[in-house]
C-alpha cells in the first residue's frame, strides 16, 4: 500500500511515519543506528504525483487532511509516527534504512527514514546522483541515550530534520523535540541543548548539543548552490543490515519493498563503503570515515572546494587526498604544520590537528561539533601513520 503519508497522513503509518507493521531493520554502526519497523512487506509510500507549486504536497489532492502550505507547524502534523511519536515507530509508507558510514554528530543517535509520493519509484544509479519525484521525504532523527552502557535505559529525542523534494528541489526544515517527548516543533532559529547522560565509564556528564539554524544546513548539504542529499547514494546504502533477525542487502531488501524503479544491479559489483570502525581493512574504513564526515564540502563544488582537497571515496589523486599537500590557505588552522598529510607522520599532518581541535577556527568539521571524535581521530592518525614515509620538501 503506497502513497498514504503525503496523501493521506492521518490514514497511514510506516518506517517513519505509521503503524508499525513490519520486521525491524537494523544496523551495527556505533551509536548511529537505524531502527524501525517496516520490513519485508511494508512498502514505501506518501505524497501526490502531482509537482507541487504551491509549497503544500498535499495540493490537488482529496486525501490529505493536514492543510496549508510546507512546512507544517509540529512534526505530528505529518502523522509519520505511531504515538507515541518518541518511539520512532513508523506508519506505513515510511521506510527506515541506514548508511554504511555515519557522520559524526557528538555521538547522537540517528533513525533515518524514506517516504516516496504514491505510485512514485527513487531512479537509481550505481553511484550518486539518485532521482528522487516531488513529493519525496528524508526523515533523520537525532537523539541521545540515557545511559551509554545501556541503550535500553531509553533515550533523549532532541530534534528531527526533514528534506523534502519540492518542484524540483529539496528544502530543509528541523523540528526541536519538547521536554514531555511528546511532540516536535518547527525550529528555525537554531538551538543549544544541554544533554544529560551516563556516560560509557558510568559518570554521569553534561553536555551541550547544536541543533544548526536553517542556513547552517547548506553548510553540508549544499553544492553548487543546490541543496543535495548525503547518505541515500549507493556507496552508504549497499550495506548489510539485519531484517527479522536475518541478515539482508539493504539495496536488496529496498527492491523489495518497491521503492527503485528498473531492476536492481547485481549488488556485489556495486561500490560501498564500510563501517569505519569495524573489521574491514585500514584504507577501506579511514576511507568511508572521511567520505562521510568531509567529502560533503571537500569536493568539487563544496563548501571547501577551494581547499583542493577531495575526500570523496573514489578520489585515486594522493595531492588532492592531501598527500604532501601543501595547505591553500595559512594561519592558525595549520597549527604550524606545513602540509595537509605527511606520510608516515600523523603528529606533523595539519589533518591530524584540525581534526583534534574545537576551536571555532581550527576544527573540522566545522559545524556542529562541540566534541572530538576520538575514535575518529585515531581511526585517521592510524591511517597516516600506515602510508610509507615521504620526504615531502623533497617532493617537486
Amino acid at each position: 500500500m503506497r502513497g498514504h503519508v503525503l496523501t493521506a497522513l492521518l490514514v497511514v503509518a510506516a518506517a517513519g511515519c505509521g503503524d508499525a507493521g513490519g520486521a525491524a531493520t537494523e544496523a551495527a554502526s556505533g551509536t548511529d543506528t537505524t531502527t524501525g519497523t517496516g520490513g519485508p512487506g511494508t512498502d514505501a509510500s506518501t505524497g501526490d504525483t502531482t509537482a507541487p507549486t504551491t509549497g503544500d504536497p498535499c495540493a490537488g489532492t482529496t486525501r490529505c487532511p493536514a492543510e496549508g502550505p510546507w512546512p507544517l507547524p509540529k512534526l505530528s502534523d505529518y502523522d509519520f509516527f505511531v504515538q507515541p511519536m518518541v518511539e520512532l515507530a513508523p506508519k506505513d509508507g515510511v521506510v527506515p534504512y541506514t548508511v554504511a558510514a555515519p557522520l559524526w554528530s557528538d555521538a547522537a543517535g540517528k533513525g533515518r527514514f524514506i517516504v516516496l509520493p504514491e505510485g512514485e519509484k527513487i531512479g537509481f544509479t550505481e553511484g550518486e546522483g539518485w532521482s528522487f519525484p516531488d513529493g519525496a521525504v528524508i526523515i533523520k532523527n537525532f537523539w541521545f541515550d540515557h545511559d551509554r552502557r545501556d541503550p535500553a535505559a531509553g533515550r533523549r529525542m532532541i530534534e528531527t530534520r526533514l528534506l523534502y523534494r519540492e518542484a524540483g528541489a529539496w528544502e530543509s526544515v528541523t523540528y526541536l523535540w519538547d521536554d514531555a517527548q511528546t511532540e516536535a516543533t518547527l525550529h528555525k532559529i537554531g538551538e543549544r541543548v544541554d544533554v544529560a547522560f551516563i556516560d560509557e565509564d558510568g559518570q554521569a556528564r553534561v553536555e551541550e548539543y547544536i541543533v544548526p539554524n536553517l542556513d547552517q544546513c547548506g553548510s553540508c548539504h549544499e553544492r553548487d548552490d543546490a541543496t543535495e542529499l548525503l547518505g541515500t547514494i549507493t556507496h552508504q546504502l549497499n550495506t548489510e543490515i539485519v531484517v527479522d533477525g536475518q541478515t539482508v542487502n539493504q539495496l536488496e531488501w529496498l527492491a523489495a519493498q518497491d521503492m527503485f524503479s528498473g531492476t536492481l544491479p547485481d549488488v556485489q559489483a556495486l561500490p560501498r563503503l564500510v563501517d569505519p570502525f569495524g573489521g574491514e581493512p585500514l584504507d577501506t574504513r579511514a576511507r568511508s570515515y572521511l567520505h562521510a564526515n568531509c567529502s560533503h564540502c571537500h569536493r568539487l563544488g563544496g563548501g571547501a572546494g577551494k581547499s583542493g582537497l577531495v575526500f570523496l571515496a573514489w578520489e585515486e589523486t594522493e595531492a588532492k587526498l592531501g598527500v604532501c599537500k601543501v595547505p591553500a590557505a595559512a594561519g592558525p588552522g595549520t597549527g604550524g604544520h606545513h602540509y595537509d598529510i605527511v606520510p608516515g607522520k600523523p603528529d606533523d599532518s595539519i589533518v591530524i590537528f584540525r581534526m583534534n581541535s574545537l576551536d571555532p577556527e581550527i576544527k573540522m568539521p566545522e559545524l556542529p561539533n562541540r566534541v572530538i571524535d576520538q575514535r575518529g581521530v585515531q581511526l585517521i592518525h592510524d591511517w597516516i601513520a600506515a602510508m610509507p614515509e615521504k620526504d615531502c620538501e623533497m617532493l617537486p
